[in-house]
């Protein structure tokens, strides 16, 4: 680990006390995961070491997934994760509102960023909702008249589009969408 990466700056600290719900003591434990994960030891994570540091925390999140994550989190499009990144980004998954948690989902699913989520685009996060159902335990029949209701709910017009207030406002009202969606 290069001398740079191995403490934290008052300039970081200062931003991720205002970006995010975390103690100093949480960032400093969060900060030594990091160190664990970066490494090639650059101060930031690629593609892969994301992906890594996070199929521990959300091991029912499909790759691909992590990878559509790794895209919403790289808020300056370098194609890397810094530390301040990853907590804003830990922040929301963990402690982050369900509004939040739900934004973030609405833009990894569209896809085409046209604001509306189409069939093709419902239809990879029904999948994904499958498997973490069966995963805790719920039977796959149960699981799927569930979700199938639940998208009605959300789809307020019927017009199988959902919009992203759709999707926000519904969504808020089912805390069990979220843990679907493995969040």
């Amino acid at each position: 680990m290069g001398q740079q990466n191995s403490k934290l700056s008052k300039s970081d600290i200062e931003f991720i006390g205002k970006n995010s719900n975390f103690s100093k003591q949480e960032v400093s434990t969060i900060f030594e995961e990091f160190k664990k994960y970066d490494k090639d030891g650059n101060g930031s994570f690629d593609r892969k070491e994301f992906v890594s540091f996070f199929k521990n925390k959300l091991p029912n999140y499909p790759e691909d997934n992590l990878n559509k994550l790794f895209d919403a989190f790289d808020s300056d499009k370098s194609n890397t994760i810094d530390f301040k990144e990853l907590t804003v980004a830990l922040s929301i998954i963990g402690k982050g509102s369900a509004e939040d948690k739900l934004k973030i989902l609405f833009d990894i699913y569209d896809k085409d960023k046209s604001g509306v989520l189409e069939k093709k685009e419902v239809d990879e996060m029904i999948v994904l909702m499958k498997n973490v159902g069966v995963s805790l335990g719920k039977s796959p029949g149960d699981i799927e008249l569930f979700i199938v209701k639940l998208f009605e709910k959300i789809d307020k017009d019927k017009n199988n589009l959902i919009t992203r207030d759709e999707f926000l406002i519904e969504g808020a009202k089912s805390p069990s969408l979220l843990t679907l969606l493995g969040i």
